[in-house]
């Protein structure tokens, strides 16, 4: 299993009137090549929980294996770790800092004490694969980039280092719709080029079409997990908590209401136009 959580509880500020329980006895395991999608309202524990999900942070109790290594163990070897579970955080301005796009994106590489080649060849790599041309961006200030230009050389700097895992915090925050589709695209990509994904959103209708399962934090706590189906079947308890579900799923509740054949658990829109021809056609197997 290349990801366990057994147990995990963090208290900010523990022993003072500030003290926040931020996670609760969270356990959950993610399996080699899935992509995980963590969701829930502001506050409920998400990015607490993915910084420890490459050693940023240390709990007890609790743990967290990567690999069946226990971060929190006796001489663990953290930065090799950072190796395997790549972190791109919600703001690239706080990942980027060198004076150049090509020298923050070598920054990983050349700590690992790689020949000038391989680290030339990696940067070229990485930023060819989050759809930056290294001959007009890699001599440029990454400050001087959009927002969305700053968040693909955050995760070339991540994806140089060759992860097994890539953990996003809110990738698309901030970015125009077309923007949101590119960098969806660009991580869909990833995914499918091998990489475990695990990504933190907001957005009910991203993480249901590009994530198998997912979690879903409440008040530091997993309130529901499963197949996104699994999980979108409850509506109304999810806007309890101050969640959605996607707008196909809405939709589907709604034709069912009004007397539709639709099936329950569906929730991307291909599948909900399918069942309205199928309704239209009497065909069940109907596509669009």
């Amino acid at each position: 299993m290349p990801i366990e959580v057994k147990k995990l509880t963090h208290v900010y500020m523990p022993g003072t009137p500030f003290e926040a329980r931020a996670l609760n006895e969270v356990s959950l395991s993610i399996r080699d090549g899935e992509f995980i999608g963590i969701i829930g309202h502001t506050g409920s524990g998400k990015s607490t929980l993915i910084s420890h999900l490459n050693g940023l942070e240390h709990s007890e109790p609790g743990t967290v294996f990567v690999n069946g290594v226990d971060l929190g163990g006796k001489g663990t070897d953290l930065i090799a770790i950072r190796r395997v579970v790549g972190l791109v955080f919600q703001y690239p301005e706080y990942q980027l800092f060198e004076e150049t796009v090509a020298r923050d994106v070598a920054f990983g590489p050349t700590n690992l004490g790689l020949d000038g080649e391989e680290i030339q060849r990696r940067v070229e790599t990485a930023l060819k694969q989050v759809g930056l041309n290294p001959a007009e961006v890699s001599e440029k200030s990454p400050f001087e980039l959009s927002g969305g230009q700053k968040r693909r050389v955050a995760i070339a700097g991540v994806l140089a280092m060759q992860p097994a895992i890539l953990i996003l915090d809110e990738p698309a925050a901030g970015l125009d719709p077309a923007g949101r589709r590119e960098m969806f695209e660009l991580i869909r990509g990833i995914h499918d080029s091998g990489v475990t994904v695990v990504m933190v959103s907001h957005s009910m209708d991203d993480v249901g079409r590009l994530c198998n399962r997912l979690f879903v934090l409440n008040r530091g706590e997993i309130a529901y997990s499963g197949t996104p189906e699994e999980v979108f079947v409850h509506e109304n308890k999810l806007h309890a908590i101050g969640l959605d579900v996607p707008e196909c799923a809405k939709l589907a509740r709604r034709l069912r209401e009004a007397g539709f054949d639709i099936p329950e658990g569906i929730y991307r829109t291909e599948d909900v136009c399918a069942a309205i021809v199928g309704n239209l056609s009497g065909e069940g197997d109907a596509k669009c």
